[in-house]
């Protein structure tokens, strides 16, 4: 619905152009099957947050802690885990991108400037923000319904002691909202992790109450309460479910009714 509004604006605005370089940092963990080496399972997180802005009672320092800090932090120990163990038969590829708040800008780049042939990466599993702040005892799969990476991630999860549950929000669009959607482009089927929680429940008004009061803001810092528990659960959750889809007999599929089937290519 639309309506004309007798009023008038009369703006000008001002910017500044410069070039500013950042990096994305990519690194493998090599397959062990000599027939399955070549293709790839990508684990992906970025490494930007807001920088200096507005100061919030006298801070200017937009830390990014839970935004992504933390989803870097479990790509790290994720590596570390399942390094630690046996390799899985296919490699799994590491990305911490620059630029999401941007516009996910590092994604976009490593999709169209890939270090592997994109053909390869079987499947992207995507961390941003997936706020360890009570128990880990549900997991929110954002994109769960669109491919048959849905039953990897119900069997690791049910290994841990976790229920999974599909996007209980899709009015927000949250599955294009970050650096999955640079791969989901390119055909790639993806999932994006985070904390889950029931409607009503005290663990939806704690995450609530830290949308409204730390998301983007100097709050989001290592002052905050975090359970280290849920996180390290996490941590394991991710590593087992990495190596269940890099061991899987056949390459994850889009449904034939997704809408992200299209990017195939």
């Amino acid at each position: 619905p639309h309506f004309a509004m007798n009023t008038k604006i009369r703006a000008k605005v001002v910017y500044e152009a410069g070039n500013v370089a950042s990096p994305n940092v990519v690194a493998v963990l090599p397959g062990s099957d000599p027939g399955l080496k070549d293709e790839y399972v990508l684990l992906s997180a970025h490494l930007d947050h807001m920088g200096i802005g507005e100061p919030v009672k006298g801070d200017n320092i937009y830390n990014g802690a839970m935004d992504n800090a933390s989803g870097v932090a479990t790509l790290i120990e994720t590596a570390r885990l399942i390094g630690a163990g046996k390799a899985p038969k296919r490699s799994i590829l590491f990305l911490a991108c620059t630029g999401e708040e941007e516009g996910e800008l590092g994604s976009k780049y490593y999709a169209a400037r890939p270090t592997v042939d994109l053909k390869a990466v079987i499947a992207n599993i995507n961390l941003d923000m997936y706020l360890p702040l009570f128990p880990l005892r549900i997991l929110r799969a954002y994109g769960l319904n669109e491919s048959d990476l849905a039953g990897y991630v119900d069997t690791a999860a049910k290994e841990n002691g976790i229920r999974v549950q599909d996007d209980s929000t899709p009015e927000r669009n949250i599955f294009i909202r970050s650096d999955q959607y640079s791969f989901i482009k390119k055909g790639i089927p993806a999932l994006f992790l985070s904390f889950g929680y029931d409607s009503g429940t005290p663990e939806e008004r704690i995450v609530n109450t830290w949308l409204a009061e730390r998301y983007h803001g100097p709050a989001d810092d290592t002052k905050q309460p975090v359970d280290r528990q849920a996180a390290a659960k996490f941590n394991v959750l991710m590593s087992t479910l990495a190596v269940r889809i890099a061991n899987a007999p056949q390459r994850p599929q889009w449904k034939a009714d997704s809408f992200f089937r299209r990017f195939v290519q």
